[in-house]
Formats: structure tokens, C-alpha cells, sequence
């Protein structure tokens, strides 16, 4: 495991952001919206990855309305579904424990993913999904945001799958987004507490990921960076 600097950068809540209203129509106004129009994001694409990896022993982390965990298959019987939540908000948590009812064993986590460790046990996950959230929390590009990568290898079994999409900041070469999705990126960065993406890019992304994981698969969809790792390297 790659040694850190101490960590400088931590989350803030957001809870006017993330509120119960605001998550009703998260499904509608994001993940139809956005993700089609601006994002250019193909959700069944997404979908895909939750149907191909989630399993028995699963973390998400940052799950706003958990869409697509919610539309996906449980793997197990209730008893044997063990689903972890990590959020810094709390209203996510709750919904994620209202969907997830009587489907999974659920155990809710308010904590910041830049602080570590998480109150997740090390080895303790089989699958581990991170969707529309590094772009979320604070950092000056990737390497700021590695305590997060650092624990999704610390969390994950030597055999396990962790996965996730992640927009990559609107002056990175990899992607050409269009007239809407700079603007709303604009104002997202400018806006308090909501995007911090400018600096992300790429390359940075598939450095910190490979200095952590063994197997890396990264790829540009629309304005966004879509990964699936397997290997932690302890």
C-alpha cells in the first residue's frame, strides 16, 4: 500500500443538498437528466456493472437514492444480503435503509470517505460500488483524493470487485463536454460544497488506481471516468 501524506483535505455535510426531497428526485433530474443530456452517461451501461458485480458482502458508498443498487437483483436471500452504506449525509443513509428493507442486512455509515480508516472492517467487503462521488469531495485533483482509493483497497477481499464512475473535470483532454455540461459545471464548482472536479483528470485517476490495484480497467464515457478494480495490493 502506498504511503500518504498526512491528509489535508476532509467533507463537509451537505445537508440542504442531500435532503429527502432533493433524493426523490435525484432519479428523475440526475440519472435521466443529467446523466443523458449533459453527462452523457449510459445508464444501462451503469446498471450493468451493479448486475455483473454486486454481491453478498457489498459497500456503496455514496448511494444519493441508491438507483441502481435498487434496481438490481439481490444476490442472496434477505438474511445473507450483508449491504454496508458510507455516507457524510445523513438523509442518503436513511432512504438507502427505507429501499433497502427487507431485502438486505444493512448497516448505515455517516462518516467522511476522506477520513480514514472507514468503519468498515479491512477485507470485509466482495463488492464495493462509488458512483457521481469523487467529483463531490473536496481535493486538488486525484492524489488529493487518494485516502478515499486507499481505503477502497483496504475494504475489498484479495478476490473481490470494486467499480464506479467519476466526471472528470471540463479542461481534461479526454473529454469533450458540450455547451450544457460546462455550464452546469461552472456552476456546480462555484456553487459551495457541491462539485470539486476542475482539477481531476484522467491520467491522474489511472495512476492513483494502479499504485493501489492490481487490475485496472478505466474508460471515458461522455465526461466521465468509469473504473473497475480487482487485485488491492496490500
Amino acid at each position: 500500500m502506498p504511503h500518504n501524506s498526512p491528509i489535508t483535505w476532509v467533507s463537509q455535510p451537505n445537508p440542504r443538498l442531500y435532503s429527502p426531497a432533493n433524493l426523490d428526485r435525484y432519479g428523475d433530474l440526475i440519472v435521466g437528466k443529467a446523466h443523458r443530456f449533459a453527462w452523457k452517461l449510459n445508464n444501462a451501461e451503469l446498471q450493468d456493472l451493479y448486475l455483473r458485480y454486486v454481491s453478498d458482502r457489498h459497500l456503496e458508498i455514496g448511494p444519493a437514492d441508491l438507483f441502481f443498487l435498487g434496481h438490481t437483483p439481490a444476490p442472496a436471500l434477505e438474511h445473507q444480503w450483508h449491504v454496508d452504506v458510507l455516507d457524510i449525509n445523513q438523509a442518503p443513509l436513511e432512504m438507502a435503509a427505507q429501499n433497502l428493507g427487507g431485502r438486505a442486512q444493512v448497516a448505515l455509515h455517516e462518516h467522511d470517505i476522506l477520513t480514514a480508516p472507514w468503519p468498515v472492517k479491512a477485507r470485509s467487503v466482495d463488492s464495493l460500488a462509488c458512483g457521481n462521488v469523487l467529483h463531490c469531495v473536496p481535493g486538488a485533483g486525484f492524489t488529493a483524493k487518494a485516502a478515499a482509493i486507499d481505503e477502497m483497497a483496504r475494504v475489498l477481499t484479495d478476490g473481490g470487485v470494486a467499480w464506479g464512475y467519476t466526471l472528470l473535470g471540463a479542461q481534461d483532454p479526454a473529454i469533450s463536454p458540450n455547451l450544457l455540461a460546462r455550464l452546469l459545471m461552472r456552476s456546480y464548482n462555484w456553487a459551495e460544497n457541491t462539485f470539486h472536479n476542475t482539477g481531476d483528470r484522467l491520467l491522474d485517476l489511472e495512476r492513483e488506481l494502479n499504485l493501489r490495484f492490481s487490475e485496472v480497467e478505466v474508460r471515458v464515457m461522455g465526461c466521465a471516468a468509469v473504473f473497475v478494480m480487482r487485485g488491492p495490493i496490500r
